[in-house]
């Protein structure tokens, strides 16, 4: 009588245990991700303050490249945020001018072409600003300069000053729209 109620009982819990395991993989379902189909930002502009590296998505109110007749001389506005995407590039707002003499492309540099290059990072109260003196070497080459509501690119490159502190600036490239000459 023991051996059946034992029986019994076995035979009771077996299926439980059996249902409980089952049989096939532990696996569960994968659920398909969701594909993101909305524009990103893209990165227009880009530099190297010493071992920070902005990567800028242009600030389309503030950024622009205009040419001033008066002077002969085209200004570069650059003006965005840069985000931390991994491989050293930092949080924060970039801001570059460029002033080189002419509307075409070519290399310009501060001793021959009367360049300047003016850099700033962060926001008040960090906020850096970076100016041009005689010992700069500033180098800008304007690889596209497009009509009106086109596109001027190009690269720059530099020392320059905060205070007393020097800091190089190196890497740097843009692509600005061209607004109406002033």
């Amino acid at each position: 009588m023991r051996k059946l109620k034992y029986m019994l009982f076995v035979m009771m819990i077996a299926p439980m245990i059996i249902i409980g395991t089952g049989c096939g993989g532990d696996e569960p379902t994968p659920t398909p991700t969701p594909t993101d189909t909305t524009a990103k930002d893209t990165v227009l502009a880009g530099f190297k303050a010493g071992f920070d590296k902005y990567e800028l998505v242009l600030d389309n109110n503030q950024s622009d490249g205009h040419y001033r007749a008066a002077d002969g001389k085209t200004i570069i506005f650059i003006v965005g945020y840069s985000e931390k995407a991994g491989g050293g590039v930092v949080d924060g707002k970039g801001e570059v001018e460029i002033v080189f003499p002419g509307k075409t492309t070519g290399s310009f540099s501060q001793s021959s072409d009367d360049v300047t290059l003016e850099v700033a990072t962060g926001t008040p109260p960090s906020r850096i600003e970076y100016s041009y003196d005689a010992n700069s070497n500033i180098k800008v080459n304007i690889t596209e300069y497009g009509e009106v509501g086109g596109k001027i690119k190009g690269t720059f490159s530099g020392t320059l000053k905060s205070g007393i502190n020097s800091r190089d600036i190196s890497g740097g490239y843009f692509e600005v729209v061209r607004s109406a000459d002033q």
